[in-house]
């Protein structure tokens, strides 16, 4: 609005050169703003399509999409959330880069509001979801199975958040950064789901108290992966809260100088809700960037002792280790980059 002011002040100086009615001018920059707001409107959002036809909505395109049919979004920023209701299962919601949801939610919950089963969503990003609540999301996810790949859910309260109806949540390559809302809503939020497998994915820079994972899955793999709390106020790189079967394995945990929470992770403290409970950590590498050091697992007392093998531990990170694990007291005897720039690791090896 600062270049509008500047041209209405020209066009009175045009009036006062030239005599031409002030009035008449001022009628046609109007005009004009409102042309130019218009175009600029229907600008920011692409074309929306449910099974190759051309949608108005996002809303209109998830409740004509068939099962097992597809939603293709078209690069722009979108002002608009949704809902996929019951009886759409199968359905492919797919953007690409330049697909960018920016700060609207639906339901007071989340951007999209996914309630049908197997669901997969890929090339989207969504930034800036919070709701009254302070529990907001990207996703609020309430049923069956979900797929998530190459999505970027950045600078939101939560980046997903799932509800007890949630079986397998499939997570890959994708990112989740400076997620996180007053240590109660995190980066992933999995609720009481059957399982949770998160594969070459950054979760990076969680804030306010917020943990990068949170899964209450009774199966929970994450391989291949980064959680880092690079500058954030974080609080556990992974909590587990519910135990269960944990893996995680080949990835990067660093936890920052600014973190809030010198534990690491944490499993088991809120509730023993499983039958069968295990905890494996495997050639991960795992940083403390933290002034004083680290602790590495708050474990409940009644949940079992965690297998950890081959883990590379760099830093001061307080544990009574077992097994066959390797250990440096600091970045620089790795000849890594200093905090909180991130090694650059080859996690695909086995």
């Amino acid at each position: 609005m600062r270049d509008a002011g500047r041209r209405f002040e020209v066009l009175e100086q045009f009036d006062t050169a030239t005599g031409r009615s002030g009035d008449m001018m001022r009628l046609i920059f109007t005009v004009l703003v409102f042309a130019f707001g218009a175009v600029a409107a229907h600008a920011q959002s692409g074309a929306i399509y449910a099974d190759g036809v051309l949608m108005p909505t996002v809303q209109k395109a998830f409740d004509t999409v068939k099962p097992g049919g597809i939603v293709r979004l078209e690069p722009g920023i979108y002002k608009e959330g949704a809902i996929l209701k019951k009886d759409h299962d199968g359905v492919l919601i797919t953007g690409g880069p330049g697909v960018i949801f920016d700060g609207v939610t639906v339901g007071g919950k989340a951007a999209f509001v996914i309630q049908s089963d197997d669901i997969t969503m890929e090339g989207i990003e969504c930034i800036n979801m919070k709701v009254g609540s302070g529990n907001g999301a990207c996703i609020r996810h309430e049923s069956g199975n979900l797929t998530l790949r190459n999505v970027n859910f950045s600078h939101n309260e939560n980046g997903i958040l799932t509800w007890s109806n949630s079986q397998k949540i499939l997570i890959e390559d994708s990112i989740f950064e400076g997620n996180g809302k007053g240590g109660r809503a995190h980066g992933m939020y999995i609720g009481d789901a059957k399982q949770l497998i998160v594969r070459r994915t950054q979760v990076i820079g969680s804030k306010d108290q917020g943990h990068g994972i949170k899964s209450r899955a009774e199966h929970t793999l994450i391989e291949n992966s980064v959680i880092a709390s690079l500058l954030g106020d974080d609080s556990y790189l992974i909590d587990i809260p519910n135990g269960g079967n944990a893996v995680i394995r080949n990835s990067l945990l660093v936890e920052g100088a600014n973190t809030a929470n010198w534990f690491i992770l944490a499993y088991g403290m809120e509730k023993q809700e499983y039958a069968l409970n295990n905890l494996r950590l495997e050639k991960n590498v795992i940083i403390s960037d933290r002034e004083g050091g680290s602790k590495f697992l708050n474990l409940h007392e009644k949940m079992p002792r965690p297998i950890l093998r081959g883990n590379v531990i760099v830093g001061d990170i307080d544990f009574d280790w077992t097994g066959n694990n390797f250990f440096f007291d600091g970045r620089s005897d790795l000849k890594w980059p200093a905090a909180p720039a991130l090694p650059d690791i080859d996690l695909s090896k086995k």
